[in-house]
């Protein structure tokens, strides 16, 4: 069996789809024995996928050029037109496209990763130019791809609910995975990550790209709520900047605690780790998620969490978080208080959280993965 991965899509600064990406790369390639083989088709300016894979014998890269494919129209010409041609050229039996869109007409088993229907359930909160394209993408993956993976049970539930025709057979639920030892980081390390961004005060920690869908508007509105009561409290916002940020970046400025507001921006791996190593609480409320990443790692990491009751967030945190309607500015507020004055709750929610995180693993996401490969290449 032959697999190629599409990574063309995948940006060097990692986030959500990103950080899937990595990890299924990486356990996929202690997977593959002899008789199977891998190969990631990568953008030229790609770092980190070779140290990912450089053990792995079985593994090979092939790159596509960075200084036209990132332009996104040129990319999606090239997956309809050359990538299909390249999947001839080299034998393959699979290919796993990792982020919605895939080649229309393909001479391969199809493998698509579908990450929420947001572009379906709300459009609004995305770009003309995704709201154009990636419905389409979805509803033709459910309903003519091989095999679609779904990272959530609400995911595939909803794909049901909203897509007509689908095919019944291989629609696969595997949930994305955290690693636990990762998050048991040196003290010093993580002193030196707050050092880095002046956090010298207790901080609410929010984690993830800015952009309508993750409701920061009210997450400032509600932090401004309960901000007299606790003199010392920052509210950090960690993520780069996505679309219409406008309002967000509005609020911060006319806010009366502006000064204890801070945006990271983009922030790596490690420091994403220790900033929820060492946050009071993480707050996430979210409208929708087809999972909610950040949610799982900040259990793995011992971090309290408040999210919103909606979408697949209560099936990823279980009994392990808050729960709060993203809607109410006041119950983001009262839960963010109520946790901030119990002590004895967060500690509470600090052992459920890992004890749910342990549930998640990058390993499963690999094995069940690699198993959907050799099931489809079998047909």
């Amino acid at each position: 069996m032959k697999v190629l991965i599409d990574f063309t899509q995948i940006p060097t600064d990692r986030t959500g789809v990103g950080v899937y990406a990595d990890k299924l790369i990486s356990g996929l390639s202690s997977l593959v024995t002899n008789g199977d083989s891998l190969l990631v088709l990568v953008q030229k300016d790609e770092r980190g996928i070779y140290e990912l894979v450089r053990d792995s014998p079985n593994v090979s890269i092939a790159s596509v050029p960075t200084t036209v494919l990132r332009n996104r129209a040129l990319l999606f010409l090239y997956e309809q037109v050359v990538l299909p041609v390249l999947l001839v050229s080299k034998n393959v039996d699979v290919i796993h496209s990792l982020h919605y869109t895939h080649p229309l007409i393909c001479p391969c088993s199809r493998v698509v990763t579908v990450h929420d229907l947001t572009f379906l359930l709300s459009p609004e909160l995305h770009t003309w130019g995704r709201r154009l394209i990636m419905p389409f993408f979805i509803k033709h993956a459910v309903r003519r791809s091989e095999a679609v993976v779904f990272i959530s049970n609400t995911t595939r539930v909803d794909s049901e609910k909203l897509i007509q025709g689908a095919k019944k057979k291989l629609r696969r639920v595997i949930p994305l995975g955290v690693s636990l030892k990762e998050f048991n980081l040196d003290s010093q390390l993580v002193e030196e990550v707050l050092a880095k961004f002046l956090l010298t005060q207790p901080y609410v920690l929010y984690l993830g790209t800015i952009e309508p869908r993750k409701n920061i508007f009210r997450l400032i509105q509600a932090y401004e709520q309960i901000a007299h009561q606790h003199p010392n409290l920052l509210l950090v916002l960690a993520g780069k900047s996505g679309w219409h940020v406008d309002n967000v970046f509005a609020a911060i400025r006319s806010s009366k605690y502006r000064e204890r507001i801070r945006h990271l921006g983009f922030v790596s791996e490690l420091e994403k780790r220790a900033l929820l190593t060492k946050c009071q609480i993480l707050v996430y409320p979210s409208l929708y998620e087809g999972f909610g990443l950040p949610v799982l790692e900040a259990m793995a990491a011992g971090a309290p969490v408040i999210t919103s009751n909606v979408s697949a967030l209560p099936e990823v945190t279980g009994d392990a978080a808050i729960l709060i309607n993203p809607l109410s500015v006041e119950e983001i507020a009262t839960a963010m208080s109520m946790l901030l004055n119990d002590e004895q709750k967060r500690d509470h929610l600090r052992i459920l959280g890992k004890r749910r995180a342990a549930e998640f693993s990058w390993e499963k996401v690999a094995i069940q993965t690699f198993d959907l490969y050799k099931e489809v290449a079998e047909k």
